[in-house]
């Protein structure tokens, strides 16, 4: 027994050196803890939805700075990392994108969108990709998020807001000018013409 005793020592300590270095460098066991370390999500911020996938997850954060969304991966059979995030302008409209991402990797794809809508005349959101559109109702002051097991450009999902006769009220897209700024992008009244 006393023979063992430094390779067993040997071998725990370097278990937890290794475990150390993994969490250090963001790796968690689960999805949420690896998209709270990821270092562009506040501290303070609040979880507001999530969206499962086989090959990981994307969690919609919310906090005083701004919306954060975190893609968390799973790596090495038990850990997941979360190397990837994309924020939002933090506005003050009628429909606000509080998430958003397109992934295309080799073996991980996703689109999600997520709003959160305070008008109550807005009855459903639609958006997708042509032949793969998806509505859902809405509710007042919870998140509205959408997904696909593809990658589409957000802007090219075409997401719409209607009323309960289904009137089209807002479109998600760049303000109509000649030059595209990201900040551009968001819900835009539609006019009757």
């Amino acid at each position: 027994m006393l023979k063992n005793f430094p390779k067993l020592s040997i071998a725990i300590y370097m278990m937890v050196i290794l475990s150390f270095v993994a969490y250090m460098l963001g790796y968690r066991l689960d999805g949420l803890s690896a998209a709270r370390a990821n270092a562009f999500v506040p501290k303070n911020s609040v979880l507001l939805d999530e969206v499962k996938f086989s090959w990981g997850g994307v969690y919609i954060f919310d906090s005083s700075e701004k919306p954060v969304t975190a893609i968390s991966i799973k790596k090495y059979g038990l850990l997941w990392s979360s190397n990837t995030s994309v924020w939002h302008y933090n506005y003050d409209d009628p429909i606000k994108t509080i998430g958003s991402i397109s992934l295309n990797n080799a073996r991980e794809k996703a689109t999600v969108i997520s709003v959160l809508v305070n008008d109550s005349n807005i009855s459903y959101i639609e958006a997708g990709p042509e032949g793969n559109r998806i509505n859902k109702q809405t509710q007042s002051r919870e998140p509205i998020t959408l997904s696909w097991d593809e990658a589409v450009q957000v802007d090219r999902l075409s997401p719409k807001a209607f009323d309960k006769n289904g009137k089209l009220l807002y479109e998600y897209r760049y303000k109509e000018t000649n030059f595209i700024r990201h900040e551009d992008l968001r819900w835009y009244p539609v006019t009757d013409i």
